[in-house]
């Protein structure tokens, strides 16, 4: 476990030693209109249709925060993962790739989306542990797998003359597109990401409803949105793995904390 998801599942067991799901629920009026009434009891609680609850004690102990979605200038950058899988240090480089003997190759996967702004020969670079840099160009897009998942394969050629970068290793490789525009976008510490898909809490009354979200330019410090969110919507800035582990902890806990039965 990274110390990131550490820190949070900390937090999460301190919250959890409140109390346990803590909240009733019943239903008034006509049509199926519902309403809450909470029990004052401390803790985070989670219903599946409306939901988590956290009460504001609890939300003042995990240091939760809440901003509006606004339009921002982000500079348009794309930046994604990806990990060596041929290292400079390999001599069939030269024959099987074309590539010279100083040349790294990693792969990476984009939405569909972010892969139509990329294009063979763009100029990339590649970063480990937000430290050293290589640069280098996009060498090759793979479309095969987009049908099944919307993901795109982009393969990078890096130059590494020291021939550092060992096979399986990660980096981060960002592209510069072009000028900063004005877009929907949230701060990275809103995104949650998961193996689902990307997700934000957005706030639904006194509740936090995690809400899936599709995604266009993301940077260190931004991730515009294309889907899933409008400009005045109000989302969790942090801590939202705190959440999310909250969130899992109540469903994997028992049908009482999943449901609010």
């Amino acid at each position: 476990m990274n110390a990131p998801r550490k820190v949070a599942w900390a937090v999460l067991v301190a919250v959890s030693a409140l109390t346990g799901c803590g909240e009733k629920e019943k239903s008034v009026g006509a049509g199926g209109d519902s309403e809450h009434a909470h029990e004052a009891e401390p803790g985070v609680s989670f219903n599946a249709k409306y939901g988590l609850l956290v009460p504001p004690a609890t939300a003042k102990f995990i240091g939760l925060e809440v901003a509006d979605v606004s339009e921002r200038k982000v500079s348009a950058a794309l930046t994604f993962g990806a990990q060596v899988y041929r290292a400079a240090s390999e001599a069939r480089f030269a024959s099987t790739q074309g590539e010279a003997a100083t040349t790294a190759l990693a792969s990476g996967s984009v939405s569909a989306t972010q892969a139509a702004w990329l294009r063979v020969g763009q100029p990339v670079t590649a970063a480990m542990n937000g430290a050293e840099a290589w640069p280098g160009r996009i060498a090759a897009m793979n479309h095969d797998l987009e049908k099944a998942n919307g993901q795109v394969e982009v393969m990078v050629a890096l130059t590494d003359a020291q021939a550092r970068l060992s096979k399986g290793a990660f980096l981060s490789v960002s592209v510069a597109l072009g000028g900063d525009q004005a877009v929907v976008s949230i701060p990275r510490s809103a995104l949650l990401r998961t193996t689902e898909g990307d997700f934000t809490y957005t706030v639904s009354g006194e509740r936090f409803v995690r809400t899936p979200v599709k995604l266009g330019v993301v940077n260190r410090e931004f991730a515009e949105v294309t889907d899933g969110l409008f400009e005045g919507d109000k989302i969790v800035v942090q801590p939202v793995m705190t959440l999310w582990l909250a969130e899992l902890q109540s469903i994997r806990g028992g049908k009482a904390c999943a449901d609010g039965h």
